[in-house]
């Protein structure tokens, strides 16, 4: 506890991270949801300016929901160096949670959603080598903004196939330079991390405070964005037994972040903001809520398909509108989410030992035969 004082007690971030009964899985599929209702206004529209919030806040709901993946992204995948056993014990389960989803997926958009889609003859689609070309370079995620031949070619966003994949990429630098700090012993060494997560954050503050770093379309501010968020994820890890949660603190962030609207200092307030209230949100409401962590993570699926489904839509139903879109989105990915858990994802991460085992063993073996 922080704080007991006339019976008012404050829990810290570390006593309440005990365990696995939270509402992580809760927020991050209410944040899937949330890109996929701000992508619906862009795929039916065509024009980003419409997706709610960003009159209000100055950036999209989606803009927003993708942050929160990245703050809890930032504190999960930190707790899980911290128990992993070696760097190819991390990178593994790491792959694994990634990797699988994304190639069934990208798999089923290409050879499923494709065929039945394209304005190309099946036999000139499924013979095309830029058909194999987009399945290899996004399922790897080397350029998941790819296009496909003949594919959603008069939508009002059109070429695009999956319009959520790109953030990907950015998660996968972030575990990255998570290792790095790992393998440099920084993450284990209090003074040494509090030396570098001051650099490096002020760096990033100061970098967040140009207008450029919140261009959506350049690689600079994906790179401020993200590393400020998941960094506010891995800190918030270090010093949880040092960061008092309470209803208080996120009103208190609302209300300081909202008086600095339009300035310089917004959009990393809005970051810390958002950080403090995913935590709040995430370890402090309890009851019946806590349920839903017991149903899996079906986030990622809703994330990874719905965006294909509301490009599909959108060429079936030129007229639809955005909530309608989102209604039909959200019906149409959920039970490939729910498929893509049960029967892909999560049998995947039961092979996280197995796998990791298995690299170090052959590891050895090949580092024991003479040259």
């Amino acid at each position: 506890m922080i704080g007991n004082r006339g019976g008012w007690a404050v829990a810290s971030l570390g006593d309440l991270n005990q365990g696995h009964d939270n509402n992580f899985n809760l927020i991050r599929v209410l944040a899937a949801v949330a890109v996929a209702l701000s992508h619906s206004y862009l795929t039916v529209t065509g024009d980003p300016s419409t997706r709610p919030l960003i009159a209000e806040t100055g950036f999209t709901l989606g803009y927003h929901a993708v942050n929160v993946f990245f703050v809890i992204s930032g504190f999960l995948v930190t707790q899980s160096w911290m128990r992993s056993s070696s760097i190819i014990s991390f990178a593994t389960a790491r792959a694994l949670r990634i990797y699988p989803g994304i190639i069934i997926s990208t798999l089923f958009v290409t050879l499923v959603l494709g065929t039945a889609m394209t304005a190309l003859p099946a036999t000139e689609y499924l013979t095309s080598p830029e058909t194999y070309l987009y399945l290899t370079i996004t399922a790897s995620l080397v350029e998941p903004s790819g296009s496909l031949p003949g594919l959603f070619l008069t939508t009002p966003d059109p070429i695009t196939v999956n319009g959520s994949l790109w953030t990907l990429r950015y998660e996968v630098i972030c575990y990255a330079v998570l290792a790095a700090l790992g393998l440099f012993g920084i993450l284990n060494r209090p003074r040494v991390f509090a030396v570098v997560a001051v650099f490096a954050g002020t760096g990033l503050l100061v970098l967040s405070l140009l207008p450029i770093a919140h261009d959506n379309t350049i690689v600079f501010g994906h790179f401020v964005r993200f590393g400020l968020n998941f960094g506010l994820g891995v800190v918030a890890y270090q010093y949880r037994s040092h960061i008092p949660v309470h209803w208080i603190g996120v009103v208190a962030l609302i209300a300081i972040t909202s008086l600095a609207f339009g300035q310089a200092m917004y959009p990393f307030l809005l970051y810390v903001t958002t950080a403090y209230a995913t935590f709040w949100l995430a370890y402090v409401p309890k009851g019946k809520i806590r349920l839903f962590n017991k149903s899996g993570d079906y986030s990622y699926g809703i994330y990874i398909y719905a965006y294909p489904i509301q490009q599909t839509l959108v060429s079936l139903v030129p007229d639809i509108t955005p909530m309608q879109m989102f209604g039909a989105a959200v019906a149409g990915s959920l039970p490939l989410a729910i498929a893509s858990w049960h029967l892909v994802e999560h049998p995947a991460l039961r092979w996280k030992r197995p796998l990791a085992d298995f690299i170090v063993e052959n590891a050895r073996l090949a580092a024991r035969k003479p040259v």
